[in-house]
C-alpha cells in the first residue's frame, strides 16, 4: 500500500519550547474552545505539503520552523521542514521534533512544476506511485501533470470548505477549473489519468479559427505570467475577506487612539492659547508699569521742585529793602507787611499744589502696586500652564508612539489589499479570455465537443454506495441514497441536492465523501495521500428557520465509531465539540482549554514556554 502515515507537526525555534500534535495511526481527535490553534493545525498540515502561504498569529511569533513527521510506505520516517514564509522545504531522514541546525538531506521547491523533479509534489508523487500522470485542464483536451496539490485538496477539509454549498469535488470554485478538478476526481476512482486525450475535431474544423486561437493561448500565457500570488481567485477574495477584516479591526484601534490623542492636542492648544493670551496680559502690565513708572519719576521731581520753591519764598520774604521780588513794587511803593502778604499767598499755592501732588502720587503708588501684584499672579499662572503644556506634549509623544506601528501596519495591508485587487483583476481578464476562446472553439467545431471519457457506470455506482455505507453507519437520518451527477459534480443525498441541505447535513455530507472517496482508494490500491484531516465536520446545531435534519448527538456518536472501526486510513478530526468519552481508549485525544484539559492550545501558554 502506497500511503503516508502522519507522524506529528511541530513548530520550533530557538529558545522557544516546542508547540507539538502527535497523530495516531488510526483516529486523531483535536477538539476545545475556539481560539485556541485547532484549525491552525490543518493550515500548517497544508502549509508543510506545499500550499502557498500559511496565516500569521501570534501565539506562532519566535517559532521559526514548522516540521511535519510522515512514515513512507516502506516504513521509513521523514520529516518536512519549511520556514514561515519560506519557497523552499528541507528534508530531514528520520523523526525530527527538535531545533536542529543541520544540514538536511535534501532541499526542494514547495511549487509544483511539469518540467522540474526538484520540487515537493514530485517526491511525494513519486513516493505514493503517481507522479508524471496527467489530467485534463480544458474541453478542447489540454493536459498537464497532476501535482500533489490536487490531491491535498481532497484529503485536508477546511471548515470553511467543509460546509461551503459547492460540491467537494469542485474545491475552488472557480469555472475554468471546473474541467481538471473533476478530471483529478475520475483519476482517484479509476486510476486512469488522460494521456490519451479525447477524440478531437476534424483536421478541416482544426483550422478555423487557429489563428485566433493561437492568438488566445499567447495571451492567455502572457497574462499569467504577470500573476504574482501563488492562489486562485477564490483564495484570493478569500484572502481579501480576511485582509478587510484586519483593516476594520486596525482602523477601529487606529481611530480610537486618534481619538484620545485629539482631545489630548486640543487640551494642548487650548493651553498654548491661555499662555499666549497670559504672555499678552503681561505685556500689556509691563508696559504700564514703565509708563507708570516715568510718571512716578515726574511726580517726585514735581515734589521737590515745589519744595525748593517754597524753601526758596521763605528765604526771599526776609529781605526789607528793595523792589518786591513778588510784584516788583520799589520801596516807596510798598505798603507795611506787603513782603508777608506776597510770601503767604506763595506758601498756600506751593501747598495747594504739593498737597495735590502727593495724592496723585499715593495713587499712582497703589495702581503700580496692583499691577504688580497682577504681573506676579500672571506669572505664577504661565507657569502652571507651561507645566500643563509640559504633560500634554509627553502624553502626545506617547499616543504617537502607539499609533506608528498601526499607521505601519495599516499601510502595509492597504498595499496587500492593492496587490490582491490587482491579482483578482488579472484572474478576471485571464477568465474573460478563457471565456473568448470556449466560444471560438465551440464555434469551430460544434458537431465534435472533446469530452472526458468520464467514470465507468459500474465505478460510480460502487463509489455511490460507499457514500451510502459511510451515511448509514453514522446514523445520519434518511436511507441516506446517493447519486453523483457528472456533469455537474453534484452530489445528492435522498432526492436533495447537497448545495440545498443546511450547513450541517453539507458538512456531514462533505465528510462522509473525503472519507468515502479515501476508503474506496485504498481498498482498490488506487492512489491516495492515504489520510484525511477534517475541520468541524459534525455541526450539532442548526440555522434559524433551517428546514433540515438535525445531527443528534447520536449522529456524533456513530461518527467517531464508524471513524474507528470501518476507516481503513489515518484520519485527523478537528471539532469544538466533544467526542464520546470513551474513545480515548482508542484514539489520540487532544482537549483545549476544556474543564481539565492541561493544554491550553496548540501553542505552549506564555508562561510555560
Amino acid at each position: 500500500m502506497t500511503h503516508l502515515t502522519l507522524l506529528h507537526l511541530t513548530f520550533v525555534g530557538p529558545d522557544k519550547e516546542p508547540a507539538t500534535v502527535a497523530f495516531g495511526p488510526k483516529l486523531t481527535v483535536i477538539y476545545g474552545a475556539s481560539e485556541t490553534g485547532k484549525s491552525f493545525i490543518l493550515d500548517s498540515i497544508d502549509y508543510a505539503l506545499g500550499t502557498g502561504d500559511l496565516r500569521e498569529i501570534v501565539e506562532a511569533n519566535g517559532y521559526t520552523r514548522i516540521l511535519l513527521g510522515i512514515r513512507l510506505p516502506d516504513g521509513e520516517t521523514i520529516t518536512l521542514s519549511r520556514a514561515p514564509g519560506a519557497k523552499k522545504i528541507d528534508i530531514f531522514d528520520g523523526d525530527l521534533r527538535r531545533f536542529t541546525t543541520a544540514a538536511p538531506k535534501r532541499t526542494l521547491a514547495a511549487t509544483h512544476s511539469g518540467t522540474s523533479k526538484n520540487n515537493l509534489s514530485h517526491y511525494l508523487l513519486t513516493i505514493i506511485g503517481a507522479d508524471g500522470r496527467n489530467v485534463r485542464t480544458n474541453a478542447a483536451g489540454k493536459l498537464r501533470t497532476l501535482s500533489f496539490r490536487d490531491l491535498a485538496h481532497l484529503c485536508l477539509i477546511d471548515e470553511g470548505r467543509m460546509a461551503d454549498e459547492r460540491s467537494p469535488v469542485l474545491v475552488s470554485g472557480q469555472y475554468t477549473n471546473r474541467t481538471v478538478e473533476k478530471s483529478i476526481f475520475r483519476f482517484l476512482l479509476t486510476g486512469d489519468d488522460e494521456s490519451d486525450g479525447p477524440t478531437g475535431p476534424s483536421d478541416v474544423d482544426k483550422k478555423v479559427g487557429k489563428g485566433k486561437l493561437d492568438l488566445l493561448d499567447q495571451l492567455i500565457t502572457t497574462t499569467e505570467t504577470s500573476l504574482t500570488m501563488e492562489a486562485n481567485a477564490t483564495q484570493l477574495l478569500d484572502q481579501l475577506t480576511r485582509l478587510e477584516a484586519t483593516l476594520a479591526s486596525s482602523s477601529a484601534a487606529a481611530a480610537n487612539l486618534v481619538a484620545q490623542r485629539s482631545a489630548v492636542a486640543e487640551n494642548h492648544r487650548a493651553l498654548d492659547a491661555q499662555g499666549s493670551d497670559n504672555r499678552r496680559r503681561a505685556e500689556e502690565l509691563q508696559t504700564l508699569l514703565a509708563r507708570f513708572g516715568l510718571l512716578r519719576q515726574q511726580y517726585e521731581s514735581d515734589l521737590a521742585r515745589l519744595q525748593m520753591v517754597a524753601e526758596a519764598g521763605n528765604l526771599l520774604g526776609y529781605f526789607r529793602t528793595g523792589p518786591c521780588v513778588f510784584c516788583g513794587a520799589t520801596p516807596e511803593h510798598q505798603q507795611p507787611g506787603h513782603h508777608l502778604d506776597e510770601t503767604t499767598q506763595l506758601q498756600a499755592a506751593v501747598t495747594a499744589e504739593t498737597r495735590k501732588t502727593n495724592e496723585l502720587h499715593a495713587d499712582l503708588l497703589t495702581t503700580i502696586e496692583d499691577l504688580e501684584d497682577q504681573l506676579d499672579d500672571l506669572d505664577h499662572e504661565h507657569s502652571q500652564l507651561r507645566a500643563q503644556a509640559t504633560k500634554r506634549h509627553r502624553e502626545l509623544a506617547t499616543y504617537d508612539e502607539r499609533l506608528a506601528p498601526l499607521h505601519t501596519d495599516t499601510k502595509d495591508l492597504l498595499a496587500v489589499r492593492s496587490q490582491i485587487h490587482a491579482e483578482l483583476a488579472i484572474h478576471a481578464q485571464i477568465q474573460r479570455l478563457h471565456d473568448v476562446k470556449a466560444s471560438l472553439t465551440s464555434t469551430a467545431a460544434p458537431a465534435q465537443p472533446a469530452r472526458s471519457p468520464g467514470i465507468p457506470a459500474a465505478t460510480l455506482l460502487e463509489f455511490e454506495r460507499k457514500i451510502q455505507q459511510t451515511l448509514q453507519a453514522w446514523k445520519v437520518p434518511g436511507d441516506s441514497s446517493v447519486s453523483y451527477d457528472q456533469s455537474t459534480a453534484e452530489i445528492t443525498v435522498d432526492g436533495r441536492p447537497r448545495h440545498t441541505r443546511g450547513k450541517g447535513m453539507r458538512s456531514i455530507i462533505h465528510a462522509a465523501f473525503t472519507t468515502a472517496l479515501a476508503s474506496y482508494a485504498t481498498q482498490r490500491n488506487l492512489t491516495h495521500p492515504g489520510f484525511v484531516v477534517l475541520d468541524s465536520p459534525v455541526l450539532t446545531y442548526r440555522e434559524p428557520h433551517e428546514n433540515d435534519t438535525r445531527l443528534t448527538h447520536n449522529v456524533v456518536e456513530h461518527f467517531y465509531r464508524g471513524l474507528l472501526n470501518d476507516f481503513p486510513n489515518q484520519v485527523v478530526v478537528i471539532e469544538n465539540g466533544d467526542p464520546p468519552n470513551d474513545i480515548d481508549a482508542y484514539a489520540q485525544v487532544y482537549p483545549f482549554s476544556t474543564q481539565g484539559s492541561q493544554r491550553v492550545g496548540f501553542f505552549p501558554a506564555q508562561n510555560e514556554s
